[in-house]
């Protein structure tokens, strides 16, 4: 049973883990704890009445988890999905866009993941700058959906973004702008600069190593940038990947 193995790890984690992964974070006991409590009566339910034949059932509250809970992660991934589908995504093509970061700077994302909402803003406004200056209109506004991913702890933490670009910018009227083929060398140094310049502004780093790693040959930034997605399926299939 889960609940007997993680109070077992609870126990030996401090004199066994904690030396090379780090502390156990909060967030890991509160979503296991949600994740034992799930689907579980004694936890609350809604009763459910059938308004012609009055028969009734009762339904376990969820734990709405992510991740953790295979069930209602699955669960939120198709709501997500169909959100997307009948809301927000525009009828027009996309593309796959990736960003990562070098090794000395995911640390900082490690104890405050408030940050990685941070890094999601950055990567917005360099994405909008990109395709404004690509498309020579500061007016146009692209799509941009942006999903962090976070793998490993410690020394091994890897935080990056998914995101969801429209292929161009969407002017004031609703009129669409299409992207010429994108340049990753250019979006990589725009990310590159955004990063650093977002980590000085904060005091994360001082700007003479800011200006080192901006002289660094191999930057450790990277932007990948995927081929045009027209068909809608073939889009939300790398949407749920992201998320």
């Amino acid at each position: 049973m889960l609940a007997d193995h993680f109070a077992a790890l609870e126990r030996v984690h401090e004199e066994r883990f904690e030396p090379s992964h780090g502390p156990l974070r909060s967030a890991a006991r509160q979503a296991v704890g949600r994740l034992l409590d799930c689907g579980l009566l004694e936890h609350g339910f809604a009763r459910v009445r059938c308004g012609a034949c009055r028969a009734e059932f009762l339904v376990a509250f969820r734990c709405k988890g992510r991740h953790c809970c295979p069930s209602c992660h699955a669960r939120r991934l198709a709501e997500w999905s169909l959100w997307l589908d009948e809301r927000l995504l525009a009828p027009v093509a996309h593309r796959q866009v990736v960003l990562t970061l070098p090794k000395r700077l995911r640390a900082y994302f490690l104890q405050d993941r408030r940050r990685l909402g941070l890094l999601s803003r950055v990567a917005w406004r360099t994405l909008r700058d990109y395709a404004q200056a690509a498309v020579g209109e500061r007016e146009a506004v692209p799509g941009v959906i942006v999903c962090v991913q976070t793998f490993g702890s410690v020394a091994h933490l890897h935080p990056h973004l998914h995101v969801l670009l429209t292929d161009g910018a969407f002017r004031r009227d609703g009129t669409f702008v299409p992207l010429p083929v994108p340049e990753p060398a250019v979006l990589e140094e725009s990310w590159r600069r955004a990063v650093l310049g977002e980590f000085v502004r904060h005091g994360w780093l001082e700007e003479d190593a800011a200006a080192g790693m901006l002289a660094w040959p191999h930057s450790g930034f990277g932007a990948y940038s995927g081929p045009r997605i027209e068909e809608r399926a073939g889009l939300l299939r790398v949407a749920r990947y992201s998320a």
